[in-house]
């Protein structure tokens, strides 16, 4: 359990972005299908299709980056897969409910602040990383590395409405928790990033959750927002 050094993680990010080309360019075209998504809103069948593609995005970070990559160099690497797996299968879950989270972009404060994680994720996130001298494929934040993926998704989880729901925050919230250690371990410092993005999800939730306070809303609203 010694620690993973620096250039053995970044080289094991090198061979994952290497190998899933050129499926990190093709992943923004389900994106921008979330976009459209979260501009048309107010459906099911929509709100399960969100949670449907974000369970396939951290899917696949979890087999092949954390679990088919990281793994063999690692034994935290299989942690981290058991999470991201264990993740998509919580998201994929959730859209088979009766009344899945119903997401839906608005004129509002609520739906900027999630439009700003959503694309602080898809393209600052990994911009940050170029800056630091870190460039495609040596990187942890392109597309579908573990970071960006948690941030989009805390940026979708924002857009619920008739707010976001803690227990979908939760995952990416667990996971910029971690950010202090891969500061720490291997100077990525691109992840000071994680942590405000973890703060700014709870803010959003508790801040719209006090707001429904006293009002006759109910969790399981469907087409009325």
């Amino acid at each position: 359990m010694q620690p993973l050094p620096t250039d053995q993680l970044l080289s094991i990010a090198e061979r994952y972005n290497a190998q899933i080309s050129p499926l990190q360019v093709l992943i923004y075209i389900p994106t921008l299908l979330v976009f459209v998504m979260l501009i048309r809103g107010t459906r099911q069948d929509t709100s399960r299709g969100v949670m449907l593609l974000l369970a396939a995005e951290w899917g696949i970070v979890g087999v092949l980056f954390f679990l088919l990559h990281m793994a063999r160099s690692h034994p935290l690497g299989y942690v981290c897969a058991v999470f991201y797996i264990g993740t998509a299968v919580f998201y994929a879950a959730s859209a088979a409910r009766a009344f899945p989270p119903q997401f839906h972009w608005k004129p509002d404060g609520q739906s900027w602040l999630s439009v700003c994680v959503v694309a602080f994720g898809v393209f600052a996130y990994p911009a940050l990383s170029w800056l630091l001298g870190r460039g495609f494929p040596a990187t942890t934040t392109y597309s579908l590395g573990p970071g960006s993926v948690a941030i989009f998704t805390m940026g979708v989880a924002l857009a619920a409405r008739p707010a976001p729901r803690l227990w979908m925050v939760l995952p990416p919230l667990i996971w910029t928790m971690t950010a202090p250690f891969s500061i720490w371990l291997w100077g990525l410092y691109e992840d000071f990033a994680l942590t405000g993005i973890g703060v700014i999800g709870i803010a959003g939730v508790l801040t719209w959750r006090w707001k429904l306070e006293g009002m006759q809303v109910k969790d399981t609203v469907r087409f009325d927002f």
